[in-house]
């Protein structure tokens, strides 16, 4: 009996092991704390991308207020939601809709479980998070210029990365066929913006009619009739510059020759007659201070492009509208060529969001958001000068010009001028490596736009993907 209680004493007393086992119970606890916040901040995440998926569907919907009972719409807007969450791992359910006829308010409610990684550890698998939006027949109208790049350096994937980023913004800004609250304006650019030939005689223009010239005297070349001289050709490749950026070209070479060319033969023949027609691009206006402000158009208007050869070959731009099939088919239209001069595209999407002329939009007020979004791949390569020559017509200010310093103050002060008129500007570089024109990017962005710096397709599609949920934001009432 006394090996008992002495047996019983020494457990009393033996204190190994018991660390172990505090050390075992407090890991749990340690790592159902930490573990609780990461499953926290996931609720966050999946909130900050359920959000637009519900706002979208709210502005989606509302138009229908009038035709569908909240039970219908309450089911098509679960299905929009779902549609978009269902590629993030989340699904959600709609719980509450409200509709206001009188009012012409719509707002739904809409919860989603977020499924734990940690706090299942201590039972507790899932954690629901409610989401909501509202929108009325009040919500802000949002006027959207696109000013895209479409310069000889944008050719290719390039190109086809931008055209597909445009596409997905428009989609989601205008998720059915037409949308009053919301007209997107597409300004494609390189040394010019083609305002499309429809416009010929809008107020604020100076374009002068059609015409012809012949010059006087001769015309005279060398001929060689008695040529014997025969090549062999193959294609080569050399260094080159497609609108400031290091290329690769290809020319004929030819080598092997044989024979000779004979004596030439001098031919002269009349000048010919030169047919000056305006193809649709606009110059520069005369007067240099009027390039970066949108007044005075009475006293200094802007000048079209009088040319016996097609000199605009860029895209035709397309005025604001509320039809997205418009925008689709214009994205698709555009083509990369020529150089690169900002400042026509800012300038002329400023024009088309402006109350004045020659483009007439809303007033600047508070029920009017208006939103420029610029986008390039490189520096400016272009600026200004005076026309050809006298003899051919027009003494207008074309772009022919190569002063990139000049292009680079234009560009900083429309950017400031656009500003003050509480534009909002986001700014896109893709793919740029000029130091300055990055920097003149971002410090445009301005009244809540924002700067993005895309590296590559990927990075590109999403700029204008948060450029679009922003946008959508603008337009939701809470």
């Amino acid at each position: 009996m006394d090996q008992f209680w002495k047996l019983i004493r020494r457990f009393r007393s033996d204190e190994r092991g018991v660390f172990a086992v505090i050390f075992g119970v407090l890991a749990i606890v340690l790592v159902v704390s930490s573990g609780g916040v990461v499953d926290f901040v996931g609720v966050q995440n999946a909130r900050s991308m359920a959000q637009p998926a519900l706002d979208s569907a709210t502005l989606s919907l509302h138009s229908e207020i009038d035709d569908l009972n909240e039970t219908q719409i309450g089911e098509l807007a679960e299905s929009l939601i779902n549609d978009r969450l269902d590629a993030l791992g989340l699904s959600a359910s709609v719980e509450t809709v409200s509709i206001n006829t009188e009012e012409g308010t719509l707002f739904i409610e809409a919860r989603f479980a977020y499924t734990t990684a940690f706090l299942s550890l201590i039972g507790i698998d899932t954690i629901n998070s409610r989401i909501h939006s509202e929108v009325t027949s009040k919500s802000l109208n949002i006027e959207v210029a696109l000013v895209l790049d479409s310069t000889a350096s944008m050719g290719g994937p390039k190109l086809a990365a931008l055209k597909s980023s445009a596409r997905a913004l428009v989609d989601e800004l205008m998720p059915e066929e037409s949308n009053p609250d919301i007209s997107i304006a597409l300004v494609p650019f390189n040394r010019y913006v083609n305002i499309g030939r429809s416009n010929r005689s809008e107020p604020g223009l100076d374009i002068e009619a059609d015409y012809t010239w012949t010059p006087a005297g001769e015309r005279c070349w060398n001929t060689y009739p008695n040529d014997t001289r025969r090549c062999d050709r193959r294609r080569v490749s050399y260094a080159c510059t497609r609108d400031g950026v290091p290329s690769t070209c290809t020319r004929w070479q030819y080598y092997n020759c044989t024979g000779s060319r004979g004596d030439p033969v001098r031919v002269c023949r009349p000048q010919y007659t030169r047919n000056f027609r305006w193809y649709g691009c606009m110059g520069s206006r005369h007067l240099a201070p009027f390039d970066t402000v949108d007044t005075n158009y009475a006293t200094d208007p802007v000048p079209g492009i009088i040319r016996h050869w097609n000199t605009c070959r860029v895209t035709p731009m397309t005025e604001l509208t509320h039809t997205r099939a418009d925008l689709r088919t214009a994205i698709t239209a555009m083509r990369a060529r020529d150089n690169t001069y900002i400042p026509t595209g800012l300038m002329w999407g400023w024009r088309l969001l402006s109350p004045q002329t020659p483009f007439t939009a809303e007033p600047y007020n508070d029920e009017n958001k208006k939103v420029i979004v610029l986008m390039t791949d490189g520096m400016n390569t272009i600026s200004p000068n005076l026309a050809w020559t006298a003899s051919e017509g027009s003494t207008h200010r074309v772009h022919r010009g190569g002063n990139t310093n000049e292009a680079n103050t234009k560009t900083i002060e429309l950017c400031s001028n656009i500003a003050d008129e509480n534009i909002v500007i986001y700014t896109i570089a893709f793919e740029v490596t000029d130091p300055t024109i990055r920097t003149i990017l971002s410090d445009c962005a301005a009244n809540g736009g924002s700067y993005f710096d895309a590296g590559n397709a990927a990075e590109l599609e999403q700029a204008f993907a948060d450029i679009a949920d922003e946008l959508q934001s603008l337009r939701i009432s809470r």
